[in-house]
């Protein structure tokens, strides 16, 4: 008896892992394009700026504002699997008006804008993540 438990983990450890399967996002009966936006476009970083100082100054009550990006890179692409919704997740250094550089994590995910008609744009500033929605340290939108 003491051998049955020892038999059955070695019996299940022989057995083939099963892996779900993935039909990749381009090919389904509405297909996502699998273009997504590079890191460092123009229109995203405008975008996460305009954001940032917005959402700061009007709910926040805040005087912070970025001013802009320095040593934007990108961290993942499809980290995921190709089966799901393509995004890109991507990393830059905020610099902020004070002149102080902080952490900005950021995902552009295709067509996860208003109503699906655009790509979306979730991020993360190191030290303002006030809601605290990508606890520690933002890295939630990091893969």
């Amino acid at each position: 008896m003491r051998l049955l438990p020892v038999l059955f983990g070695l019996l299940v450890a022989t057995l083939p892992a099963t892996a779900r399967e993935e039909i990749p996002a381009e090919t389904r009966i509405i297909p996502w394009s699998g273009q997504v936006s590079a890191c460092d476009s123009p229109g995203v970083l405008a975008r996460l700026q305009d954001r940032f100082n917005t959402t700061e100054r009007r709910f926040w009550n805040g005087t912070t504002e970025i001013i802009g990006f320095e040593k934007v890179r990108q961290a993942a692409y499809r980290p995921h699997g190709l089966d799901l919704i393509p995004r890109r997740y991507c990393q830059a250094q905020a610099v902020m008006a004070d002149r102080r550089r902080l952490t900005m994590r950021y995902a552009i995910i295709e067509e996860g804008g208003m109503i699906g008609q655009f790509e979306g744009l979730q991020f993360c500033l190191a030290g303002y993540d006030r809601n605290h929605t990508a606890m520690p340290g933002c890295y939630r939108v990091d893969r």
